[in-house]
């Protein structure tokens, strides 16, 4: 893969770009109106992603893309930012879900502020808040050192925490300690994994990818995939997320529940594969098995909540179990229907809690019992979150069906070489994790919108809440649009992951 160095630090200035918008909310918090703060920082993330689209093209076309400002940091590597097919795809989803979410957040919070008497200020502090986590993400995936994958996971945590602690719900405060501690944790075992290898860079300029570093090494390891699983919230580590995740504020749970933890995933295919291709093949039958574990146990207890937003919470769960079957598989297919599922999971989980805003704030309710019957009532919420279900479940017309099918034709290549019978038992476990997806799908919509009206049906109306649905309506016609242009994403990521992963 030829390396291309661009002209200017195109990438630094797109993670800068959110961060000098947050900064200057927070500094001019009183005199920016909430519609001035909101345009800020839509400005700033359109900015953002004019930014990243040079690099990504050419990133798309099977190059490798380095951001001119880099330093070598001692004893820690080459502080660099780069762009290649994956980075390129999981960079830009970031930023159009941040853009996004952002113009979502002006109507939503100001529900929220009412509801809570917040002062004018409390604008400011939110987009500030905001811009810093979401630009957190941005820097983690263009990020060619684990350190500094570190240093800007951290910066999302603190922002996040906060969000969770100001303008959250129930008992928020502990909450956000919850998730503060849980996932502090978890990024610091990733990071003493990473100090057992001594190796930092899984990107170096003018050397390329760093592979296989880490050969017939357990211990670190076990110490990143543990660590990383932390944050990915995979079933035994994940008691922080329902919580973090149905308590957050609306809008910072469609971010945090799709782009945040899959990134746990990401770091695994650079860091995890990459650096111990050798001992993860060894290990890929327990990982596939807690992979199945996760989605199985995250979509059975979807089935058990009477609340929306848990739902969607253990939901997110259950979509990590895929993410982690494609890595656990380590082929490219595999691994390309992990990174496909990251892009359809962050669409359709954005679309979902949005959903989840808009029946808190137009109908005052987010329990499954004061639902039903919505469908005559708000057919566009119920169209949207057809869409958002469609996109976990892998229907088509929208790209979980191409993350599907990349996950399974992974799954099927690499059970082959158990033989027939393990094969077949494998199988079951697979088709029968992927359709509980469907079924609690299919479920939750007809406790929402199907069936007789419950208490809160009365008062449902989708005048009040437009201003929350045009984002997320955007946010599904992509998820179609990219269901018939799959070839530009799965194309040049397949390339990538069959040079550099195997």
């Amino acid at each position: 893969m030829e390396e291309q160095i661009i002209s200017l630090p195109l990438l630094w200035l797109s993670v800068l770009a959110p961060i000098v918008s947050g900064i200057a909310s927070g500094l001019y918090a009183r005199s920016i109106g909430s519609r001035g703060h909101m345009l800020l920082t839509a400005a700033s993330w359109l900015i953002s992603i004019a930014l990243l689209i040079p690099g990504a093209t050419i990133a798309l076309r099977g190059n490798v893309v380095i951001d001119p400002l880099w330093a070598i940091v001692p004893g820690v590597g080459v502080f660099s930012l780069f762009l290649d097919s994956i980075g390129a795809i999981l960079a830009l989803t970031i930023a159009i879900v941040s853009l996004l979410i952002a113009l979502y957040s002006l109507p939503y919070m100001e529900h929220r502020f009412e509801e809570m008497k917040a002062g004018e200020k409390s604008w400011g502090v939110y987009y500030m808040l905001y811009q810093l986590f979401t630009a957190g993400m941005l820097g983690a995936v263009l990020a060619g050192n684990g350190v500094l994958f570190y240093l800007f996971l951290e910066l999302t945590l603190i922002p996040s925490a906060l969000l969770i602690v100001l303008y959250g719900y129930g008992d928020r405060i502990r909450v956000g300690l919850i998730y503060l501690v849980w996932t502090h944790v978890g990024a610091l075992l990733f990071l003493l994994g990473l100090f057992l290898v001594g190796i930092y860079d899984y990107y170096v300029p003018g050397s390329g990818y760093v592979t296989g570093v880490g050969a017939g090494r357990l211990l670190p390891l076990a110490l990143i995939v543990v660590g990383l699983g932390m944050k990915s919230a995979l079933a035994g580590l994940h008691i922080w997320l329902p919580y973090a995740h149905a308590e957050a504020p609306t809008p910072v749970s469609a971010l945090l529940s799709p782009l945040l933890i899959g990134l746990g995933g990401y770091a695994m295919l650079r860091v995890g594969i990459g650096f111990f291709p050798d001992v993860w093949q060894r290990i890929s039958i327990i990982l596939f098995i807690w992979a199945v574990a996760t989605m199985l146990y995250g979509g059975f207890l979807v089935l058990a909540q009477r609340d929306v937003k848990r739902l969607f919470a253990y939901s997110s769960v259950s979509q990590m179990g895929y993410m982690m079957l494609g890595l656990a598989v380590a082929n490219p297919l595999g691994e390309a229907g992990a990174m496909l599922h990251y892009v359809a999971h962050a669409l359709g989980k954005a679309i979902l809690f949005g959903v989840a805003g808009v029946l808190i704030a137009g109908l005052g309710t987010r329990r499954l019992d004061d639902l039903g019957g919505l469908l005559s009532r708000m057919p566009y919420t119920a169209a949207v979150s057809l869409l958002g279900f469609m996109l976990l479940s892998g229907l088509p017309p929208t790209l979980g069906l191409w993350s599907e099918v990349y996950l399974v034709f992974g799954f099927a290549d690499w059970a082959m070489g158990y033989g027939p019978g393990v094969f077949v038992l494998l199988a079951v476990a697979t088709a029968a994790a992927m359709t509980l997806t469907a079924i609690y799908s299919f479920l939750a919509f007809k406790n929402m919108f199907l069936g007789g009206p419950g208490p809160s049906t009365e008062k449902a109306s989708e005048d009040k809440v437009r201003g929350l649905l045009a984002p997320l309506v955007i946010l599904g016609v992509l998820g179609i649009a990219l269901f018939l242009a799959v070839g530009v994403l799965a194309g040049p990521m397949l390339d990538t992951m069959h040079v550099v992963y195997g």
